[in-house]
């Protein structure tokens, strides 16, 4: 197992998983130019990575994150008003990783998720929340609208009615509300948050290779898609999958477990 500190990030990588965890608890983990910039060199190490099963992501403290550091970043030398269309784009680029990434992407959103917080958690895969964690997108109390992806995803999520209401009010959502709108698919005692990152990490790693990546894409597509051609994007992974005898092998192992060897025809 190896290990590497980054100004803003801390991460651990076993080789076949890569946990990330925002590291600015005194900043409630805000994001400045340089937490973007390693959140990418991060991401994009990942795309290319054979060996990684599964992406976790975390907050450090009492946040997962609290959006923006507009402080920071507009104390910054690099930023010009004519320029902010340009690495706002960037940031959407990377918050993109999270979601495009072959590995599933799970976050455990251990308190609150704001602004751009909760647009990145969004682009994750799996969403845990600590029965802490609250939810809230108050951009447009600043007059600017969330703008890394976060109006898109948050209404695929949840429903537009659902999405508007958060967006256009600024309200703070709790867990138990962000569960039942869809923000979240489990949500967990505070203190046990990190145990259920641990299993959901666990049991998507020990899947074989690329079946989750497969089921992932045929999970985002598919809706989109008439019911036949939707049907032909499973049939195609699974082309895919029973031509590695460590599926025939798993399937073997579940029948046997299962009690149901010999009952396929």
């Amino acid at each position: 197992m190896t290990s590497g500190k980054l100004t803003t990030l801390t991460t651990v990588d076993t080789g076949s998983r890569l946990d990330i965890t925002l590291d600015r608890p005194e900043a409630r983990n805000a994001l400045t130019f340089a937490a973007w910039d390693e959140l990418d060199r991060v991401m994009t190490g990942a795309e290319t990575r054979d060996d990684l099963r599964v992406v976790t992501l975390t907050g450090s403290g009492p946040a997962f994150c609290a959006g923006v550091d507009f402080t920071a970043i507009g104390a910054s030398l690099e930023v010009e008003k004519g320029s902010y269309p340009s690495f706002i784009r960037r940031w959407a680029n990377i918050v993109d990783r999270f979601e495009r990434v072959p590995q599933p992407s799970v976050v455990a959103i251990n308190g609150p998720a704001i602004g751009a917080g909760l647009e990145l958690a969004l682009a994750c895969d799996i969403r845990i929340a600590s029965e802490r964690a609250v939810f809230a997108m108050p951009q447009l109390r600043m007059g600017i609208v969330p703008d890394v992806g976060g109006t898109s995803r948050l209404a695929r999520a949840t429903g537009e009615a659902f999405a508007k209401d958060v967006i256009l009010t600024s309200r703070i959502v709790d867990a138990e509300e962000a569960l039942r709108a869809g923000i979240v698919s489990r949500v967990v005692e505070h203190d046990r948050l990190q145990e259920e990152l641990e299993a959901v990490a666990a049991a998507v790693e020990a899947l074989p290779w690329p079946s989750a990546y497969l089921a992932s894409v045929a999970i985002e597509t598919g809706p989109r898609l008439d019911p036949r051609r939707a049907a032909d994007i499973e049939a195609i992974a699974d082309q895919v999958m029973l031509r590695h005898d460590e599926v025939w092998k798993s399937i073997e192992d579940f029948m046997a477990a299962k009690g149901l060897r010999g009952l396929d025809g």
